[in-house]
């Protein structure tokens, strides 16, 4: 195991950092764990029949969004509180994680209709997108542990 979990920043991570799209936090080993441990909580959770489809759809965004963060956070960088940041911060982490192309194009479309539902009181959804969704978080998490196997114990 190494020393740390920090991982060196990108080219393309300092370029945002330089332009203030993304914040140099100070890290912490137990956020780093954190992040990936709220992601894998929440991804087991979007798997409970019990909820509706709509909440195991949230739950497996923010899943995923947490892996996204947590992967980025193991570079230094977090992303700033602006319009796009959630999308910019899942493209960045899916780079990171060697995502396929088809994967991102996924989950920014699950973004973009996330954003589109939200504030709906019952927004209809299909199973099928509760399930792909799910899939894809298992993929991304599948991912982060051959890319970090430090960060999985």
């Amino acid at each position: 195991m190494t020393t740390s979990l920090l991982q060196r920043p990108t080219a393309q991570l300092e370029l945002l950092f330089w332009t203030r799209q993304l914040l140099k936090p100070r890290f912490d080993e137990v956020a780093a764990l954190r992040f990936l441990s709220n992601a894998l909580v929440s991804l087991r959770d979007a798997k409970t029949p019990e909820l509706s489809p709509i909440g195991r759809y949230l739950i497996a965004h923010e899943g995923i969004y947490a892996l996204c963060l947590g992967t980025l956070y193991l570079h230094g960088v977090l992303p700033r509180q602006q319009d796009g940041s959630r999308a910019m911060a899942i493209q960045l982490a899916f780079e990171l994680l060697d995502m396929t192309i088809q994967d991102l194009h996924q989950i920014l479309a699950a973004n973009r209709h996330l954003e589109d539902i939200a504030g709906l009181a019952h927004a209809p959804l299909a199973e099928h997108r509760v399930h792909d969704l799910v899939a894809l978080g298992d993929r991304a998490m599948a991912q982060a542990r051959l890319v970090y196997p430090d960060c999985f114990f």
